[in-house]
């Protein structure tokens, strides 16, 4: 390695250190994907199958909904049971029962009611033949179908079975014993409906599965019930799944290929219905990208290697000339154009070389721009001495002014000037940002005195002041433009009844300053929250600049927002941190 050339070093290092784990990463990720992607494909099924067998489960509740509605209207009136279906004998009566029963048929289902003849009526037509209506109950105990076995032990509950049609084939079928309202041990007849295959597969066929797919719906007893698609029916991997009263999802490998059976159990039923795809035709698709992908990935690296290699060569180059030009160079002596005139491309380097030579020159200006800075400092020094001597004559004067008003007796007067005095004092603060709330404090109050003398007997002020909350810090005058909206937009013309409430309250780890009037004009508040926020610009300067001057000392997470107050009117609360005020004592 310390031998070869920088092209060379450079292409093992890439083949080492890029191409190897690309390589690496690559087939970990694609491993990683493919399980991924199975995972996700046996849970998108789960939820197929879930929401198909929900789907199914209304249809027969539906089924079971009707047959007790039935039940009600026709056999049972309340407890007692409707003699008309115990003493059927006659064409007559047999007609009017079928007729009955034929209005319940619906959608291609047969409704069947098959009643023990215990008063051993005997029609003069043979019911034996026909395959729905009325019918009496004649078998033995020795030749009973076995679906009268499981709706017996249902004991009134319906249950899903296949019964042998007149036609051969098997319907699906929902039967229900009908139990003697008076003793319950006593059952009393059937009630069949056939042929639901028409309702089941429509709503298996509502969804579309990939070819060579099956859907299987199987009953309580694990009988299949239906299937849809063109898989035929896997016996040896799909029985046990349909035994499971649970729901999931698994891959098997059947026939030389792998399969997704995701299974959904249903226990107002107790059915199943099983899922059973080809995983290579959901797959298929996006093995192919994955191919894609990597043969995309192996030409990029290929094409990324030649091209770090015409970078070695017209980088190497003219980056090492560029460094013998920056070793000759010294502040304030010109750079010889002569031998950097190779340089000056429209590339790259040659936007480095004129960044390279524009640093140069302000180099040689820095020290004419550095004493440049140096006299503007000591100019602004002195402008600062002079805005600090000139509220210092003019404090002088308002308390001469304060102490001539007082000599003269008119005690208002010169305690207007006194607060005008703590106003100016307060809101100069000797050029400082930060002051301690009680300073802020006593900046309102002054305000306020003032404003009442402007308008006398008008509003009144109430104070509520934690002490414990004047040693922290807070930016100055922030309350008075809150006072100030509140008393020329709120209760200014109120003529005595005007209230203004001040706030400073300490909680938790915050401040809390609330500024609340009574006024009793409408207030857009969404208004004043756009103009808190800057979004409206042209009104409101004053309440705008107080939430972003503390934002700025504070953060976003303090500020100024309005609600509306308790008794009507508007109340602007402020939050700041509670962070001690440090007084700074200035250089002498």
């Amino acid at each position: 390695m310390i031998g070869l050339k920088l092209k060379f070093k450079v292409t093992l290092a890439f083949a080492l250190f890029i191409i190897g784990p690309f390589l690496i990463v690559g087939w970990i990720s694609a491993y990683k994907a493919e399980e991924s992607m199975q995972d996700e494909l046996g849970r998108t099924m789960l939820q197929l199958a879930k929401q198909n067998h929900t789907t199914i489960t209304k249809s027969m509740s539906a089924v079971n909904d009707k047959t007790i509605t039935f039940l009600g209207n026709h056999l049972f009136n309340r407890t007692v049971l409707n003699p008309f279906w115990l003493n059927i004998e006659t064409f007559s009566q047999i007609n009017q029962a079928d007729e009955i029963l034929e209005r319940w048929s619906s959608d291609g289902t047969s409704y069947t009611l098959y009643m023990m003849n215990r008063e051993e009526k005997r029609t003069h037509v043979d019911l034996s033949d026909k395959n729905s209506g009325f019918k009496y109950f004649d078998f033995d105990h020795s030749d009973r179908p076995e679906w009268v076995q499981h709706a017996d032990n249902k004991r009134g509950a319906g249950v899903f079975r296949l019964i042998p049609s007149s036609e051969g084939t098997a319907t699906v079928s929902f039967i229900r014993s009908i139990l003697n309202a008076q003793n319950y041990n006593d059952v009393i007849g059937y009630l069949v409906v056939s042929h639901l295959e028409v309702h089941f597969t429509r709503d298996l066929l509502s969804v579309q599965l990939p070819e060579n797919s099956g859907i299987f719906l199987f009953n309580d007893a694990n009988e299949l019930l239906m299937q849809a698609g063109s898989a035929a029916f896997p016996e040896a991997g799909i029985t046990e799944l349909a035994s499971r009263e649970t729901s999931g999802y698994r891959f098997v490998n059947q026939g030389g290929e792998r399969w997704l059976s995701a299974y959904a159990y249903e226990p107002d039923f107790h059915t199943r219905l099983v899922y059973h795809v080809p995983l290579n035709s959901l797959s298929s698709s996006w093995k192919g990208f994955q191919w894609f992908i990597m043969i995309v990935s192996a030409i990029y690296l290929v094409l990324v290697l030649l091209f770090v290699l015409y970078l070695l060569r017209m980088i190497v180059r003219p980056l090492h000339r560029l460094v013998t030009i920056t070793k000759i160079y010294e502040p304030g002596v010109p750079l010889a154009s002569d031998n950097s005139r190779d340089l000056l491309r429209s590339d790259e380097f040659g936007i480095l070389y004129g960044s390279f030579l524009r640093m140069t020159r302000r180099l040689d200006h820095s020290f004419e721009e550095n004493y440049a800075m140096k006299i503007k400092q000591k100019e602004t020094e002195l402008a600062t001495l002079h805005s600090q001597i000139t509220p210092h004559l003019l404090y002088n004067t308002l308390d001469s002014i304060y102490w001539y008003a007082l000599r003269k007796g008119n005690k208002d007067v010169g305690g207007m000037i006194k607060d005008l005095s703590k106003l100016l004092r307060i809101g100069l603060s000797k050029g400082r940002t930060m002051i301690p709330i009680g300073e802020e404090i006593e900046h309102v109050q002054a305000y306020c005195r003032l404003q009442m003398k402007r308008y006398p007997d008008n509003f009144e002020v109430h104070w509520d002041i934690d002490e414990d909350a004047k040693k922290y810090t807070t930016p100055k005058v922030i309350l008075q433009p809150l006072v100030e909206n509140a008393i020329f937009h709120a209760v200014s013309s109120m003529d005595g009844e005007g209230e203004i409430r001040i706030a400073i309250r300490c909680a938790d780890s915050e401040i809390e300053m609330t500024v609340e009037d009574n006024g009793f004009l409408p207030v857009d508040m969404e208004r004043l929250e756009q103009i808190t926020r800057g979004e409206i610009t042209d009104k409101g300067y004053g309440i705008r600049n107080v939430h972003q001057r503390i934002q700025l000392h504070f953060g976003e997470a303090f500020g100024l927002r309005y609600i509306r107050g308790e008794g009507g009117g508007v109340k602007a609360l402020i939050t700041l941190p509670r962070q001690e005020y440090i007084k700074v004592i200035p250089d002498s």
